[in-house]
Parts: structure tokens; C-alpha cells; sequence
């Protein structure tokens, strides 16, 4: 069979002009598109207080995840326009969502800092750029900028200088409110102190550091933020790098404190010191089920001595605590009589904006080997289609602070994989920055324990 291609000629003349146009077409589209020149760095800060863990995104790309004074550092992007997104994932909710965008033109040898500060329900974005700066090994001073991102602290007076140098009027660096920055100076490497005061007022000191060393050849950011029931400190500061780690900074007159949970069932009340200082009693007559009050504890290293209720020279236990600058931390005392453990723990819960947390620890000595820990609704009968959100938590372990779900919730522990309550379950009624700390504590029937609400916001 032949064909004849002299029939489709004239259709073929037909579409020629019509192809040549759309190739003229898609030429003109192409060359207008923005073309990349070179590279800008972009990063990304959560300065929201009552957040948590957000998303910092490029357009729709991940960046990184920012819990509170959390950054996701310096990146590079083609010099284009890009939106700046803060997402976050709400319980119950199957997609993120978006907190707060900011447009950025982006200009290569730029580099830009974007951070959310205010509330996730009233967002605000303040942002900063600068050129970048590339050390060579040969300069003889760092670069330090100073970012207030704290509503609750608002405006300061800012002091950086060699330590032993006591602040001054008019010797300040600068004074910045909320949302204010002072830009990058040059420093001489040695040993600096920052403090921050009342505005006009050097002897009102509201912050200062521990001396720290500085060398050459760095380019640093202190940024301020609000305090949260996690730091001692009256400012939450930290010194910040180019990698985009924070170094916490705490206030040299704020120091850690420390307080002890007696949970050892059978153990009889017992006196606490510190720093084998006998003369001074920190933690009087503390009963089982007791917490009792902080204390500052200001050493790294920390021993912690319990003795007889009156009498010193009877001891019971010792532990050596290593402490967190600026932390809380208790320690939960537990075992037998016989043989007594400590665990510390730190509290490091915030009042969230966006749901409740709970920390359950394990500190029964009888069921030491394993309990499952249930959070339902109100009324829920445990079937086999009812799963623990923690199963088999052995003596010692803790939960740590996780989310949970508003309303009311009750909390039932059972024996591994059963569906038997072994404690009058905890119900409570939870909201939005709700914080509840509870242990697993035992009782005189060995084959009972008691979920025991420690501290609670409730």
C-alpha cells in the first residue's frame, strides 16, 4: 500500500506559521525570566515565648525546625525573590499552618535574618540584612551585633567591655527597645562582660554575663528574648554564630536552683544540704510525696546530702548533681530505704499558646520492671483497640513534656499489656498552656501505685 503525503501538504503549510509562533513566544518568555547572579545567606528565628517547635520554610522548602530562641541558620539562595514562611503543625490538624510570611528580594552578598516575635496569634516579623563579611586570618577584631527580640523586657541600655569595667552613663553601647537592634561594631579580642541595664540608669542592673574570651576573625549576635518558667534569668540571651547554634548566656545573679521530690514509699522524712555545708540546711523535714521548694545551687558540680530529719551527722545518702546555668532541675529521690537512687530532671516546660503538655516519670519501686501509661477521653473503657501512649516504662524513665489534647483527658496505668487500672486514674481538664508534671509514686499494697500530680498550672 502506498501512501500519498501530497494530501497533507497543504495542512502541513498551515501549521508552520503557527509553530514559528509559539517558538517566538516561548523565546520571549524564557528570556525574561530572572536569572541568578549570585548567592544571598537567609535565616530563620523563633522569638514567640509561648511557641513551639515551628517550621522555617523557603517558599514551600524546609529550612529547619525552631523551637523557642531556636534557629535555623544562615543558608544560601539565589539571588530571586523568595516568600519566608513560619509554619506550625496544630493537634488534630492534617497540614501545617502558616504563622507568618515575609518577602524577601534577595541580593547576593547579602545575608538576611528574619525572626518571629510577638504572639502566633499576632505575629511579627522583624528583619535585618548586612553584607556579608569573609575573614581572612588577618584581622585583629570580631564583629558583635545586639538584637532585642523581647516584649517583656523592653527597652535597655546595653553594655560590652573588658570585664571589671562597671557600667557608666554614656559609656553604653547603645539603648534598644523591642524589635530594635544595634548594628555590627568591631571589638578587640579579650575577655568581655555584656550587661544590660535600665534605660539612663547603670546602677539598675537587670543582666549581666559570666567573663568570656573573644578572638579575632568572628562575626557574633547577642539576641534578647522573654524569660520563660524554664531559665532563672530575668532575660533570655544568646550569643549566636554565623553556624546559627545559640550559646545560652546566663545572668551571673540568677544562679540554677535546684529543688527534691522525696518519693521513696517506706523512707522516712529527710533533711536536704548542699555542697556538704552541714551548718546550712537547705531542705528541711522533706516527707515522702513532698517537693520541696528551689533553692539556688550555684556550683557546676553540686553535692546533695540527705541526713535524718535533726540530726546532721546520721546521712542517708549523698549524690553529686551536676547543674545547668541559668536551669531548674529536681531531683527526684526514690527506691527503697535500703538503697535509695536520684534522678534529676530538668524543668524545661513553657505555657504553649497552641496545647497542653504532661510529663509522667516512673518512680515506683515495686513495679519497676514496666507499666503502660494510657491518655484517653473522659470515660474511655480500655479495650484492645485502646493502645498506651507509653508502653512499658520501667523505673527511672520519664515521659519528658509532650503534647496533649485540650478538654478532659484521664490518665490510667496498667500492667504491661493489660487493660486493668493499677492506680485511680488522673482526669483532668486541660486547655491551652497547660503545664502538669506527675510520678508514679508506690503505696502500701504492692500491687498499687499512685499517679501523683507534683506541680500543675491548673
Amino acid at each position: 500500500m502506498s501512501i500519498n503525503f501530497s494530501r497533507f501538504v497543504p495542512r502541513m503549510a498551515r501549521l508552520l506559521p503557527l509553530l514559528a509562533t509559539v517558538v517566538i513566544f516561548a523565546g520571549c518568555a524564557e528570556t525574561q525570566r530572572p536569572e541568578a547572579t549570585g548567592k544571598g545567606s537567609v535565616r530563620g528565628i523563633n522569638a514567640v515565648v509561648t511557641s513551639p517547635e515551628l517550621f522555617f520554610l523557603n517558599e514551600e522548602r524546609s529550612m529547619g525546625n525552631v523551637n523557642f530562641r531556636g534557629i535555623a541558620g544562615f543558608q544560601e539562595w539565589d539571588d530571586l525573590e523568595y516568600n519566608f514562611n513560619f509554619d506550625v503543625f496544630l493537634p488534630g490538624e492534617p497540614e501545617a499552618t502558616r504563622i507568618a510570611s515575609q518577602f524577601i528580594d534577595v541580593v547576593a552578598g547579602n545575608e538576611y535574618s528574619v525572626a518571629l516575635t510577638g504572639t502566633l496569634d499576632n505575629p511579627v516579623i522583624v528583619t535585618w540584612e548586612d553584607p556579608e563579611r569573609d575573614f581572612d586570618g588577618t584581622e585583629d577584631f570580631f564583629d558583635l551585633d545586639f538584637v532585642n527580640l523581647s516584649p517583656l523586657t523592653g527597652e535597655v541600655d546595653v553594655y560590652y567591655d573588658i570585664e571589671g569595667t562597671a557600667p557608666q552613663a554614656g559609656m553604653e553601647i547603645g539603648r534598644i527597645a523591642n524589635g530594635e537592634r544595634i548594628a555590627f561594631q568591631q571589638f578587640q579580642p579579650g575577655d568581655y562582660v555584656l550587661i544590660l541595664t535600665a534605660p539612663g540608669d547603670p546602677a539598675t542592673i537587670l543582666f549581666e554575663s559570666e567573663s568570656f574570651p573573644r578572638i579575632a576573625g568572628e562575626r557574633l549576635s547577642f539576641l534578647f528574648t522573654d524569660p520563660d518558667p524554664s531559665i532563672t534569668s530575668p532575660v533570655g540571651v544568646d550569643l549566636v554564630g554565623r553556624s546559627g547554634s545559640p550559646q545560652r548566656v546566663a545572668d551571673i545573679n540568677s544562679p540554677p536552683q535546684l529543688r527534691v521530690l522525696h518519693a521513696s514509699f517506706g523512707t522516712q522524712n529527710f533533711d536536704g544540704y548542699l555542697d556538704e555545708n552541714l551548718a546550712n540546711l537547705v531542705f528541711p523535714n522533706v516527707a515522702f510525696k513532698e517537693l520541696a521548694p528551689f533553692a539556688d545551687a550555684a556550683d557546676v558540680f553540686l553535692p546533695l546530702t540527705l541526713t535524718e530529719v535533726g540530726a546532721p551527722g546520721t546521712e542517708l545518702f549523698t549524690v553529686s548533681i551536676q547543674q545547668i546555668l541559668g536551669s531548674l532541675r529536681t531531683i527526684l529521690i526514690f527506691g527503697t530505704s535500703d538503697e535509695l537512687l536520684a534522678r534529676p530532671i530538668i524543668n524545661d516546660a513553657r505555657p504553649l499558646s497552641t496545647y497542653p503538655v504532661v510529663r509522667i516519670t516512673h518512680l515506683s519501686s515495686n513495679l519497676a520492671t514496666g507499666l503502660d501509661i494510657y491518655e484517653v477521653a473522659a470515660g474511655t473503657e480500655l479495650t484492645d483497640e485502646v493502645f498506651p501512649k507509653f508502653a512499658s516504662s520501667i523505673l527511672g524513665i520519664s515521659t519528658g513534656f509532650f503534647a496533649t489534647d485540650t478538654g478532659m483527658l484521664e490518665f490510667i496505668l496498667t500492667l504491661p499489656g493489660e487493660k486493668e487500672a493499677i492506680a485511680t486514674p488522673v482526669a483532668l481538664d486541660l486547655a491551652n498552656g497547660n503545664v502538669v508534671d506527675m510520678v508514679i509514686v508506690d503505696t502500701a499494697d504492692p500491687a498499687v501505685v499512685e499517679l501523683l500530680i507534683i506541680e500543675s498550672n491548673l
